[in-house]
């Protein structure tokens, strides 16, 4: 039985069309494929032909899908693997799809790198490590990240860290100097600050141990304790407050002296 074109509908959607042959419902396609193949009413169509129209509408689906989704920012060849997977655009497709839009330097892991990076080191905080794990977990190559990290140099990675620093600082005044220094180290760490730039950091940070500081601080947290522990026994009341103290960062001497301290004034 001859195979004819019998009627093109206009979809809802722009640029979609359905085809019917022989008075049935046959497939969809884009404006774009009805061009490309000059469909019309009262076209025969063989087997092979219907195959490789529905194919090439497949692609080109797909292809306006990724062209949509790449219109509103910089995409990964990952991002775009995934985002036409979801739509469930056949796997064969895909990597034609992808490699199209390579050509066309609509894809550049690249250049999406680097402007990552230059993004990152302009608006938050974070170090190269963690850089590096975002850019990892949105399918960019490991050499290509490392390559764009160059641009988040040393000296940009101080600067950044000592801003932060300075913040957790204060934010950790009430601890002791220890404590402190150690908080500040485990967040730049978190971060995504490498060790050797971390100790840059604390070392511009300058931050300065002051006796007095550290008693007033040491003697509010000690007198806390001794509030909180008021059912224990001297002895026990004491080690117990030592322990947590000690935790805390502060020295075995100095606490055993604020202890003395507080035990004679509530005498």
């Amino acid at each position: 039985m001859v195979k004819k074109i019998t009627m093109i509908q206009t979809q809802k959607k722009v640029g979609r069309f359905n085809i019917y042959i022989n008075n049935k419902y046959a497939f969809p396609v884009s404006e774009s494929i009805l061009i490309k193949y000059r469909l019309h009413k009262g076209q025969e169509l063989d087997e092979n032909l219907i195959e490789e129209i529905k194919l090439a509408d497949d692609i080109s689906k797909g292809y306006n899908a990724a062209l949509n989704y790449l219109s509103y920012q910089l995409r990964t060849r990952k991002e775009v693997e995934d985002k036409l997977r979801s739509l469930d655009i056949h796997e064969d497709y895909i990597s034609e799809i992808i490699n199209k839009l390579i050509d066309l330097d609509l894809i550049n892991d690249k250049n999406y790198a680097e402007s990552y990076v230059r993004t990152m080191m302009n608006t938050s905080d974070k170090g190269p490590k963690v850089i590096k794990l975002n850019l990892s977990k949105k399918g960019i190559d490991d050499n290509i990240a490392e390559d764009a990290l160059i641009l988040y140099t040393d000296k940009l990675q101080v600067e950044k860290g000592v801003t932060l620093a300075e913040k957790l600082a204060n934010r950790y005044s009430h601890d002791s100097y220890r404590n402190k220094q150690n908080k500040i180290k485990q967040s730049l760490l978190t971060k995504g600050f490498s060790y050797d730039i971390i100790d840059t950091i604390i070392q511009e940070l300058d931050l300065i141990f002051d006796d007095d500081t550290e008693r007033e601080i040491l003697l509010e947290k000690a007198n806390k304790l001794w509030s909180r522990y008021d059912n224990l026994d001297i002895k026990k009341r004491k080690f117990k407050i030592q322990q947590a103290l000690f935790k805390q960062g502060f020295s075995f001497s100095n606490i055993t002296s604020a202890l003395d301290e507080i035990e004679d004034t509530n005498i």
